[in-house]
C-alpha cells in the first residue's frame, strides 16, 4: 500500500518498557529519542502490544508468558539487573568511570540503535502524506501524526493527547484556534481512519477484528464513523486506490499551505515523553 517511500522523516515509532524497577525506567527514558514515546504504564503497555505498532519491546527477565496477540516479529531486549550489574562493573574497571546513569544510558542506546527495524507502516504514511502534499511535513505534525497512527486505541479523544501534551482539552483546543487551524480532533479522527485502512489492506482481516483492534465499540460504528468523515466505505479503503483517495481528501482540505504553516508555528507541543 501506498508508495513505498523509504525514509526517517518522522522520528522514531514506540518503545513498550515492561520494567518496575525505577531506575531501569529511568535509564530507559534517557536512552530513548526525544521524539518517541516510551509506554511503562502497565496497563497502556498491554494495550499498546495487543493494538498497537510499537517498535521494540523492553523487559525484565521477570515474564516468562508471551503476551497474545503481539506480532511476532516485534524485536524484545532483555534488561535485567544482571546485565546492568555487568555494566556497572564495565564502568567502574576505566580509569575515570563515567557517571553511573549517563554511562548506563549510553550503553543501553547503543544496545537500542544496533537494534534491525524496518521501515514501518507508519514511516510509509508519513511519507506518503508528505508527497501527496509537495513538501515535507512539519515536526509538530508528524509527532501528533505518529502518536495517534501507532497507538490509536489509546489516542482516541483529545483528553490523552491532551494529557501528552500537559495541557487541559481546552486549551489544546485554544492552541490550534489561535493558529486558525481546524479543531485537533478533526486531524485526530483522520489519523485514525488511516489506522483502519491499514489494517483493512490486509483482506483476511474483518471490519470488526479491525474495530476491535482500533477501540471502535462495533464494526458499525467503525463503517459509520468511516463513510461520514471521508465519504468512503471500510470496502473501498482496502484496496491501493482507496488509500490514495483517502490520503489526498485529507491533504488537499486539512493540510494547505496555510495550514501546514500553523502547524509548524506548534513548536514542541507533541514531542513526545514518557506515559
Amino acid at each position: 500500500m501506498g508508495t513505498g517511500i523509504r525514509t526517517s522523516e518522522g522520528g522514531l515509532p514506540m518503545i513498550v518498557a515492561l520494567l518496575s524497577d525505577p531506575y531501569l525506567r529511568t535509564v530507559v527514558g534517557h536512552a530513548a529519542r526525544p521524539d518517541e514515546d516510551v509506554v511503562f504504564d502497565p496497563v497502556l503497555a498491554t494495550s499498546a502490544l495487543e493494538r498497537g505498532f510499537p517498535r521494540l519491546l523492553i523487559r525484565s527477565g521477570a515474564r516468562t508468558q508471551p503476551f497474545s496477540g503481539i506480532r511476532p516479529d516485534l524485536p524484545v531486549l532483555l534488561l535485567d539487573r544482571a546485565l546492568m550489574r555487568s555494566w556497572e562493573v564495565d564502568r567502574l574497571g576505566r580509569d575515570v568511570p563515567a557517571p553511573r546513569l549517563e554511562y548506563l544510558t549510553a550503553r543501553l542506546r547503543d544496545v537500542i540503535g544496533r537494534q534491525e527495524y524496518g521501515v514501518s507502516w507508519v514511516d510509509r504514511t508519513l511519507a506518503d502524506l508528505s508527497k501527496a502534499a509537495g513538501t515535507p511535513l512539519p515536526g509538530p505534525l508528524r509527532a501528533f501524526a505518529r502518536r495517534v497512527l501507532e497507538f490509536p486505541t489509546h489516542y482516541h479523544d483529545l483528553h490523552a493527547m491532551a494529557r501528552a501534551c500537559h495541557l487541559s482539552r481546552g486549551a489544546l483546543k485554544a492552541r490550534f484556534r489561535r493558529r486558525g487551524l481546524e479543531s485537533p480532533y478533526t486531524y485526530l479522527r483522520w489519523f485514525r481512519m488511516m489506522a483502519v485502512a491499514y489494517l483493512l489492506s490486509d483482506r483476511e482481516v474483518t471490519v470488526a477484528q479491525a474495530a476491535y483492534r482500533l477501540g471502535f465499540t462495533s464494526d458499525g460504528n467503525l463503517c459509520r464513523a468511516m463513510v461520514s468523515l471521508t465519504g468512503l466505505t471500510p470496502t473501498e479503503v482496502r484496496t491501493v486506490r482507496g488509500w490514495n483517495r483517502l490520503l489526498i481528501a485529507f491533504v488537499w482540505t486539512y493540510l494547505t499551505p496555510s495550514s501546514l504553516h500553523a502547524w509548524a508555528g506548534l513548536g514542541e507541543l507533541f514531542e513526545q515523553r514518557a506515559a
